[in-house]
């Protein structure tokens, strides 16, 4: 069927989009027969995208998930399946019968059930600071990185490699993300701007995390803070899944102290980084084993 007023090519657009999704789709039903067994007291977690390509996630949130339970020393399991909360959100938790959708509202549930508390040292006023940069970090800065991997059409070599389709199926996938991308922004404000308008406000937003971290060990002090799993995530995103493109290249050669900061992060916390990228030769599917303060073994029952 052909709908007046559409042009060929936004027609082969729709429908070739529509095939991918009954694609994906289809390989997520077909996984979600397959439940892990889990252990008594281990978080499952659930990813969409499984491991990336130079980074263990393609999204920040899930990065910024892991990075808690690793500090924490929580034992959990991750489950790279594909399957999506009943809020149709993810990443999500299973802690034995319980569901919980969202990264933070998963934080919140396992601060609560297990009597953790990365924040116990902040002061209130340090903790409303806190609270007010993880909603710069998830609400503005998460959104400036999305407008400019996808639709800075200057990025579309980078996008490539990481790419999980190849050739036409590429261009179909870019051209569904970059309009998903395009309808949250317009929803959420910012994607109102131009691009350059969005880089402006980036810069402003790198710089702020920039000048409060200074030359502390941690983003609040000297002892880790909830706040650091949020920004290790956001840095992971903006360092390692964006290298090449100009919000990279500005923060290394204007913010060194994120760049020494984010690696310092990765080094305590993810000494197995490159066994959980697939760009690596050591790439390991860790979907099974159980992850204990950033190292992988089997919990015996």
């Amino acid at each position: 069927m052909y709908v007046a007023g559409m042009s060929s090519w936004t027609w082969v657009c729709v429908m070739g989009g529509a095939l991918v999704c009954v694609g994906v789709v289809t390989r997520i039903v077909c996984r979600q027969r397959r439940r892990l067994p889990v252990p008594r007291d281990v978080v499952l977690v659930h990813h969409f995208f499984g491991r990336g390509w130079k980074v263990p996630s393609k999204s920040p949130f899930p990065m910024k998930l892991e990075t808690f339970l690793r500090i924490t020393k929580t034992p959990y399991m991750n489950d790279h399946s594909g399957r999506m909360s009943a809020k149709g959100k993810t990443p999500w938790i299973e802690y034995n019968d319980t569901q919980v959708s969202d990264s933070q509202f998963c934080i919140e549930f396992l601060k609560k059930k297990k009597g953790i508390d990365l924040n116990r040292g902040l002061s209130e006023q340090q903790k409303a600071i806190a609270r007010a940069f993880l909603k710069l970090i998830e609400e503005n800065l998460y959104w400036a990185l999305c407008i400019e991997l996808f639709c800075n059409e200057a990025n579309i070599p980078l996008l490539k490699p990481m790419s999980p389709l190849k050739g036409l199926g590429f261009w179909l996938y870019y051209w569904f993300v970059k309009r998903s991308i395009k309808s949250a922004t317009w929803g959420h404000g910012i994607g109102r701007h131009s691009v350059e308008d969005v880089w402006t406000i980036a810069q402003a937003d790198i710089q702020a995390l920039s000048q409060y971290l200074g030359q502390k060990k941690y983003f609040m002090g000297e002892e880790p803070a909830e706040i650091d799993c949020t920004l290790f995530g956001m840095l992971s995103f903006l360092l390692v899944t964006m290298q090449g493109t100009r919000y990279e290249s500005f923060t290394k050669q204007n913010h060194a102290n994120l760049v020494t900061y984010f690696q310092r992060m990765k080094s305590s916390y993810w000494p197995d980084w490159d066994t959980l990228i697939t760009a690596s030769e050591s790439f390991q599917n860790d979907q099974g084993p159980t992850h204990y303060s950033g190292l992988s073994f089997i919990l015996t029952c």
